[in-house]
């Protein structure tokens, strides 16, 4: 039985000695790997990374290699990054901190060296008294003569082993070790701080940030790749457009290795955006709203966008009941796009209306649109009316019609003048045979044609004496001839 066992020891020896064995070949290509904590310390307005050397038990403070550091404050000791941490027992301060806030490595029980590269206590830059509340372990600071002559280090030491009164007489006495002639070599490359920002892992004589493992693995199988050799790759890049900018997406450039066949991409430029020719589909209307097609003119997209109702706009007024001596009329105002309804006002005649002839009208344009737009006046709305019916726009003026002139605001007929259109004797606001043939007859003795006292009288006394005869008849015929146009600016007696 004892001979069994010491059979079973010496296989089991053996079998631990081979494993052994293929663990050291497996690690033999990193052994010299050093495994490295990284971490970022931000509040999103002051940032600073760290490095803990897991092997040295050293941590680290930098910057990104371009900005200088400044930590975020923490609110007390507890809140600290690293608070409670005791596989670190020094801390280096690298050269581009500006700044280490409040508790930012509060109870480390383990530091008991605290070495400062950078101007730390310069005026531009500065260490938190607070900065390592409750290290108590703190017995030696490392740094230039220059860094260390003040009484903000003072205030930070005594902190960090939680003094509340002394001197630098009564930390010596605490056994506390201040070296002010010089920093050690211990500091990051610019390599490792470019490994601490960048996401990659560096590999040989260098430092790896990650799992071991899973780093070894990598390791091993990239030193296999066609392009990798002196621990780092050596890619021959050509770059091609992937994707040109477009109206919602930025570029994509591809960069492809020509050796292996690597690639990676990156974006450049920004999107265009759209640029929409529009056309519309449906005119927007006073109350309903129109629609307008938009297509890009670089990528086909389509939109459609809607076109605000216009509203009413109102329009001129209208007279659609003449008034009287002894009713009201009606005004009318409807819209000028559409012809709706807007709103109506009763308008009046009075005692104080003013009566009077109109002469003045040109014979060949005397359309009721002529005569009311050489008439028109802010806040009045003037009519033509003819036996008590208002004329439209394209109908002659002529003897006897009434011009009315309603003032809108206080709802008065302030005016109302009859027509005397010369000439034109029957009323039918034209010049012509029939006029002529009318006059004829009155001057060959009939005088009942016209009647005596009438504004077609006056109408036909075209020499204005007061006497219809062959004169008046001669001046007709020459305007019915085209040969002198008769004179309608004369005055009314």
């Amino acid at each position: 039985m004892k001979k069994l066992r010491k059979v079973i020891s010496v296989i089991l020896s053996v079998v631990m000695a081979v494993t052994s064995l293929l663990t050291l070949c497996a690690y033999a290509s990193t052994a010299n790997l050093r495994y490295f904590e990284r971490g970022v310390l931000t509040d999103g307005q002051n940032t600073a990374y760290y490095l803990i050397d897991k092997d040295n038990r050293t941590l680290y403070l930098t910057g990104d290699g371009v900005t200088n550091a400044r930590t975020p404050d923490y609110p007390d000791a507890a809140s600290g990054p690293f608070a409670g941490r005791t596989d670190v027992t020094c801390i280096v301060v690298e050269e581009d901190v500006a700044r280490v806030g409040d508790y930012v490595f509060a109870n480390m029980k383990s530091v008991d060296t605290l070495e400062i590269q950078s101007n730390l206590l310069s005026s531009s830059s500065s260490m938190s008294s607070k900065a390592m509340s409750g290290d108590t372990a703190l017995r030696h600071i490392r740094g230039e003569s220059s860094f260390l002559s003040t009484d903000i280090l003072l205030q930070v030491v005594k902190g960090a082993l939680n003094i509340a009164s002394g001197n630098w007489i009564q930390l010596a006495l605490n056994g506390f070790n201040i070296v002010k002639e010089g920093v050690s070599e211990d500091s990051l490359s610019n390599e490792v701080v470019h490994a601490m920002v960048s996401d990659y892992i560096m590999t040989g004589d260098e430092v790896f940030l990650g799992d071991l493992d899973q780093t070894v693995a990598l390791v091993q199988a990239r030193e296999l790749e066609t392009c990798y050799w002196e621990n780092a790759y050596h890619h021959q890049y050509v770059s091609h457009i992937a994707q040109a900018e477009s109206c919602t997406t930025d570029g994509e450039r591809m960069y492809v290795c020509s050796v292996c066949g690597s690639f990676y991409s990156e974006r450049f430029g920004n999107p265009l955006g759209h640029s929409y020719v529009y056309e519309t589909l449906y005119e927007a209307s006073c109350l309903k709203e129109g629609i307008s097609k938009g297509v890009c003119t670089r990528c086909g997209d389509v939109k459609f966008v809607s076109i605000p109702a216009t509203g009413h706009t109102e329009g001129v007024w209208s007279m659609v009941k003449v008034p009287t001596d002894t009713e009201k009329g009606t005004l009318e105002c409807r819209c000028v796009d559409c012809g709706e309804f807007l709103r109506q006002a009763q308008v009046g005649t009075s005692n104080s209306t003013y009566y009077k002839y109109k002469v003045g009208l040109n014979a060949s344009d005397n359309t009721v649109s002529s005569v009311v737009s050489s008439l028109t006046q802010a806040n009045y709305l003037i009519s033509v009316v003819k036996d008590g019916v208002v004329l439209s726009d394209s109908e002659k003026v002529g003897t006897g019609y009434k011009i009315i002139y309603s003032h809108i605001p206080s709802s008065k007929v302030t005016e109302i003048d009859t027509v005397v259109l010369y000439g034109d004797v029957d009323g039918d606001g034209l010049v012509g045979e029939d006029d002529f043939d009318i006059m004829n007859e009155y001057v060959g003795g009939k005088t009942s044609v016209i009647e005596n006292g009438s504004v077609y009288k006056r109408a036909a006394d075209l020499n204005n004496d007061g006497v219809i005869d062959a004169f008046d008849l001669s001046l007709l015929d020459l305007q019915i001839s085209e040969t002198k146009a008769l004179d309608q600016s004369k005055p009314q007696y």
